[in-house]
């Protein structure tokens, strides 16, 4: 037994795994790293997609517990294509790990299952590409953390925008204080979301559907929503809303170019499902107020339209779904500088991003974990930001525009952001007096223990770590 292999060995043991579930392979500059996929909706797709063209990568399985939603046409296409390409799957994951030829797992499940997914798959010996985000609540979060640290495996999450070839510009050009002090990071997701609708009757999932094995640790709630796939994103019990869907990419780019980190010491949500009633439960319209120092950060949802007869998206500096750095002398949108007119005076490199996977296959290559184009450890901060908010929400109380106005006028960041937001949902038809918003509670946060203090903790705490359907709990891992 060479050195290697012993200290993958004690790892295991230490881990209470059986050293057989060990990736035994060790890869040559030459060898192909064998890929399976569990989760194949529209991001495993992309992915399946993607694999083709990045040498050096070989996609052999996918895995879905409804193989009729999209697995099985994806199968075929790829048996069919110019190039054919032949890929197992599976219903059910467990039998994808099983595999010892392969080398790592790409995670693109529905968010509820992305911390379990990426804990068996790490007990099986897989390095691990888990999508955003990184986990469905804080404490699972942390376990995914702690087993990828005592594993040795790589694990990297989704968040590609920190494979973006500006941001090492941005950083730098704001080093230099080209536009002065910085006053604010903001991130925003302007992203139409229409009704989701709302049946009379639950709703039966697809006969095609292993409905046991797709809630895995869910609860078995009763589904209002007339669309199965996709649509659980806008349910508490599998879904974190567009903050957890989208905005954990841009809240994840403000948090890096702020250098935070570390969790901010208090947190506050001010939102609503504002437009229509329907099924769905997270907000379409939020704001969410990260008191980090000296550099406030601003997190910005909006769903509904600039205005009802026009289904385009608001804009705000530039953006729509982005990242802002605004300055005394100016502001950074996306990949460019403006003045506090609104010209532009530095553009930096384009978006990139396409590389994001590779550097993941590259890392696993050399057997680094440090080399993740974003560690888990990175992955799970910015994710449990989104909780964070989320969670103010879960637990706050309906207010009036003019309780809510009273509650933020001593701060004018907040103010002027609320003022915008009530402007837009007023536009949309929203009369905020009848159909209120939902003021959370101004919580603080211990990042050390990753426990809320102080006012209204207990009702926090308790959305920290999820109520776990039986035989499918996440282990708690020291």
């Amino acid at each position: 037994m060479n050195r290697r292999r012993f200290l993958k060995t004690s790892a295991a043991a230490a881990l209470g795994l059986s050293a057989v579930g060990l990736n035994n392979r060790v890869l040559g500059a030459n060898d192909k790293i064998r890929i399976g996929i569990i989760g194949v909706g529209i991001k495993g797709r992309l992915h399946a997609h993607h694999l083709l063209k990045i040498p050096g990568a070989q996609l052999v399985a996918l895995a879905d517990p409804d193989p009729a939603y999209h697995m099985n046409t994806l199968r075929d296409k790829l048996a069919n294509g110019e190039t054919p390409v032949k890929v197992e799957t599976y219903t059910d994951f467990r039998k994808l790990l099983d595999r010892k030829d392969i080398d790592a797992v790409i995670i693109a499940s529905p968010n509820h299952w992305h911390a379990l997914h990426t804990i068996y798959a790490l007990r099986a010996g897989k390095h691990v590409y888990v999508e955003k985000p990184a986990s469905h609540d804080i404490w699972q979060g942390r376990q995914m953390v702690n087993l990828a640290k005592k594993s040795g495996l790589v694990v990297q999450a989704g968040l590609h925008h920190r494979s973006r070839n500006c941001w090492p510009e941005v950083m730098e050009y704001l080093k230099e204080g080209h536009l002065g002090k910085i006053l604010c990071a903001r991130a925003l997701c302007y992203k139409r979301r229409k009704s989701i609708g709302r049946l009379d009757a639950p709703l039966s999932p697809p006969a095609s559907c292993d409905y046991d094995l797709w809630l895995g640790p869910a609860q078995d709630e009763p589904i209002f929503r007339p669309q199965f796939h996709y649509d659980w994103h806008w349910v508490w019990n599998t879904g974190d809303g567009d903050l957890g869907n989208q905005g954990v990419h841009q809240l994840d780019i403000a948090r890096w170019l702020i250098g935070q980190t570390k969790y901010p010491e208090k947190v506050v949500s001010i939102g609503g499902r504002f437009g229509y009633e329907d099924a769905g439960q997270t907000p379409n319209t939020q704001i969410i107020f990260y008191d980090y120092k000296p550099i406030p950060l601003l997190f910005e949802v909006r769903g509904l339209p600039v205005r009802p007869d026009i289904n385009a998206m608001p804009v705000y500096k530039k953006t729509r779904i982005g990242t802002i750095i605004e300055c005394e002398g100016g502001y950074v949108s996306e990949e460019a500088a403006y003045d506090n007119q609104g010209k532009r005076i530095h553009k930096f490199t384009g978006h990139g991003g396409e590389n994001h996977l590779p550097r993941f296959l590259e890392a696993v290559r050399n057997n680094r974990p440090r080399a993740a184009a974003c560690s888990i450890a990175d992955g799970h901060l910015s994710t449990a930001m989104c909780h964070m908010g989320n969670i103010s929400h879960r637990i706050g109380q309906t207010a009036s525009p003019a309780d809510i106005a009273g509650m933020i006028r001593s701060d004018t960041l907040k103010g002027d952001t609320w003022r915008r937001m009530l402007e837009h949902v007023v536009i949309n038809g929203v009369d905020l007096n009848k159909n209120k918003a939902t003021l959370g509670p101004v919580l603080s946060f211990d990042g050390t223990t990753e426990q809320f203090t102080g006012t209204m903790a207990e009702q926090a705490n308790a959305l920290l770590k999820r109520e776990y359907r039986k035989g499918w709990n996440v282990p708690e891992i020291i």
